[in-house]
């Protein structure tokens, strides 16, 4: 039997499906939280294989541009192994081009998300 695998959902502000059942089917146990904050304070406590979180760009963020990044900054200091998924609106997509050339290459699905591009991606890193 496959060993279950974390992955984290932070769900800051939803509008797309649950996907908890797809996540679950793929064998992950699945840790939700509600901001980036709480999953900060989670990723303390667990190591996740995959975290997925949406990409939410604004420019009231102060020197960032989006909430996304201190979670950015925590995985690729404290969870190098761990992959990130991000969800966002397709034309926010452009708003990536900063965090790319600080934390590198970012796999993101646009809305609405295929379930399909969702497995393929999930399926591709498993342990």
């Amino acid at each position: 039997m496959e060993e279950k695998q974390v992955l984290m959902w932070v769900a800051e502000q939803g509008g797309y499906p649950d996907f908890s059942s797809l996540y679950r089917a793929l064998g992950y146990d699945v840790v939700k939280v509600q901001s980036v904050r709480k999953a900060l304070a989670e990723l303390k406590r667990i190591d996740p294989q995959v975290v997925v979180a949406e990409f939410n760009y604004a420019p009231t963020y102060g020197t960032r541009i989006s909430s996304v990044e201190p979670l950015l900054a925590r995985l690729q200091s404290h969870h190098p192994m761990t992959r990130l998924l991000l969800f966002s609106e397709a034309e926010r997509i452009a708003h990536l081009d900063k965090l790319k050339a600080t934390y590198g290459e970012l796999p993101v699905l646009t809305y609405p998300i295929q379930v399909g591009d969702l497995e393929r991606f999930l399926s591709a890193g498993k342990h």
